[in-house]
């Protein structure tokens, strides 16, 4: 009977530290006083226009990230990019050096709590830098709505469906671009604890599958069928939320053989970069 006891006690200690440091767990930023663009002279290589950005958000916490330009003037398509939950936006110049060769400009914008942005990550904060990044493309830099397609990646697929879902019901939005991204938090945290009543425990639940029902512009989504950290299925339960076509296009789903989650840009380069020429090309109706 004692055994019973102690083992019943150290779950409930589990449980709690698990409910106490779950953000902890969930949000691993990399830290820093000033990610200067300067300090980067490979991002002026690939974009000749590069400056810093600092977004005001409602809470009066600044946010910073990049502007990634071909020439100073919103005249290409932009790709409003949301990172995952590690890290900061200074690890994905992979990234940007795709996104150089696709002729695209690029908002990298840091969540609360990353990089050098003020604050604290949490779903609300990280939602409400989507809302500021998008004003802010839309309304400082002047892209229009329908050159702008909204890329979260992990983490990040949960902030960019929230930002599409809701922006175009009001206007028509370029697209919406989500790799290795999940149907909620409640499931990828139940997918990797089990025994946990995570439903009951989780704070930040990011309900994606629900929020993307309501999305109206075309939407890709890109997943390795070997990830181990946001299961495939998590991905095409997502997928299969949202609507069948957006402006006479289709949903498109693509399975990047042999990938797990981390290992995106040396086991799917290729098919990252010709799935994403291909469908900003179809959105657009012209080469980007």
């Amino acid at each position: 009977m004692q055994f019973v006891i102690a083992i019943g006690c150290a779950y409930l200690a589990v449980l709690l530290l698990l409910a106490v440091f779950q953000r902890k767990l969930l949000y691993q930023p990399g830290r820093h006083q000033h990610l200067a663009v300067e300090r980067f002279p490979e991002l002026s290589q690939l974009f000749p226009e590069t400056r810093d950005i600092e977004i005001s958000c409602d809470d009066r916490v600044t946010i910073r990230g990049w502007l990634l330009q071909h020439e100073p003037a919103a005249t290409r398509p932009l790709i409003l990019l949301f990172h995952g939950n590690a890290g900061d936006r200074s690890n994905r110049m992979g990234w940007y050096q795709m996104f150089s060769s696709l002729d695209v400009d690029v908002l990298a914008m840091d969540y609360h709590g990353y990089g050098d942005s003020g604050g604290n990550p949490s779903e609300a904060s990280l939602k409400s830098d989507g809302a500021a990044a998008w004003h802010f493309a839309t309304g400082e830099l002047g892209y229009q709505p329908s050159r702008i397609f909204v890329m979260g990646i992990s983490l990040g697929g949960a902030v960019a469906v929230d930002v599409a879902a809701r922006e175009s019901t009001r206007q028509p939005v370029g697209g919406l671009i989500v790799i290795s991204s999940f149907s909620s938090m409640v499931d990828t945290s139940s997918y990797h604890y089990p025994w946990v009543p995570v439903s009951l425990l989780l704070r930040d639940r990011y309900p994606s599958a629900a929020t993307i029902r309501s999305l109206q512009c075309p939407y890709l989504h890109l997943h390795g069928d070997q990830d181990q950290v946001v299961p495939m299925s998590l991905g095409e339960k997502l997928f299969a939320a949202a609507p069948a076509e957006s402006r006479g296009i289709p949903r498109r789903w693509v399975t990047m053989r042999d990938t797990d989650h981390n290992d995106l840009l040396y086991n799917a380069a290729h098919v990252i970069r010709t799935e994403l020429q291909e469908f900003i090309e179809n959105c657009q109706g012209i080469r980007p």
